[in-house]
């Protein structure tokens, strides 16, 4: 009788949001109104299944073990760090960023899903720059995120930091684009169950390499989600990245660069690289070793 009524509990039990906004992506019934932000980028922008993979085979690569302690920078809703928990036992991480908000929308609906391994994740309302341990076997900042720092001397004032946040075997991730289509003010636009996700480059200068972006989101009643997100960065180029890398101590830095399948689209692979594809847009990542 027990595990009956146990039963019906979790049968009758109400869905997490990630479920009820999936119900109503699926039905066709996200608006502007029922529609949540966060929820919204997750399933649009970030893909951290591949990015899990893709840490733990670059760092074995360099030092023939797995990581297990990782750092997540500008981590937002924390995604990223609780599929590091969710990847294998003995895995933690610790997640900084400036929001609380966010920060609380991320234990509420990520962290949770970790049940008793929620603890495993530790996260931080601070300026990542104050932010000085524990020491971790790989810190990323993904999203583009590290675009904030927009002078020479900020970036290499974060990058020094995060060197020292690393292990002597520790590993550190940026993502980054460009190509000729990152300087000029566009629209994109790519259709998801429910939802049409909307990249904005609303400005760009080119004196600065100020560019400006938004995300917007369009629904299937014609209402829409305007400036969901907005950011204001430098567009930093490889070079002078890997440069300021050099110069804060780091032992070499890769560029992994994304393959072409054979109808020339992006293929999803990444592989280390001196040279790239002259492409009108691209996205790669720079790894760098402490």
């Amino acid at each position: 009788m027990a595990g009956r009524t146990k039963g019906k509990k979790a049968q009758d039990a109400a869905p997490t949001l990630k479920e009820a906004q999936a119900e109503l992506a699926a039905a066709g019934r996200l608006n502007s109104r029922n529609a949540d932000r966060h929820w919204l980028y997750e399933q649009s922008v970030q893909n951290v299944d591949f990015e899990v993979g893709f840490i733990d085979r670059v760092y074995r690569k360099e030092y023939g073990r797995l990581p297990r302690f990782f750092r997540e920078d500008f981590c937002g809703t924390a995604l990223l760090a609780a599929a590091w928990v969710q990847r294998r036992r003995g895995n933690s991480a610790l997640g900084v960023d400036l929001d609380g908000p966010t920060l609380e929308w991320g234990r509420r609906h990520n962290l949770a899903e970790l049940g008793d391994r929620a603890g495993e994740v530790t996260l931080v309302q601070d300026d990542v720059r104050n932010v000085t341990g524990p020491a971790a076997d790989v810190l990323a900042a993904t999203n583009f995120s590290w675009w904030g720092f927009k002078t020479r001397p900020e970036l290499k004032a974060y990058l020094q930091g995060a060197r020292e946040c690393l292990k002597p075997e520790g590993m550190l991730l940026l993502d980054c684009f460009g190509g000729p289509e990152a300087q000029v003010p566009q629209l994109e636009e790519r259709e998801y169950e429910g939802f049409t996700y909307c990249w904005d480059q609303d400005d760009f200068n080119p004196v600065t390499n100020g560019i400006r972006c938004l995300i917007h989101f369009e629904f299937p009643d014609g209402s829409r989600l305007s400036r969901a997100f907005r950011y204001d960065w430098r567009l930093w180029t490889m070079p002078e990245t890997c440069d300021i890398l050099a110069e804060c101590g780091y032992r070499k830095s890769l560029v992994y660069w994304e393959g072409t399948d054979r109808s020339g689209e992006p293929s999803g692979i990444f592989r280390p690289s001196r040279k790239g594809d002259l492409a009108p847009a691209w996205v790669a990542y720079i790894i760098a070793f402490r």
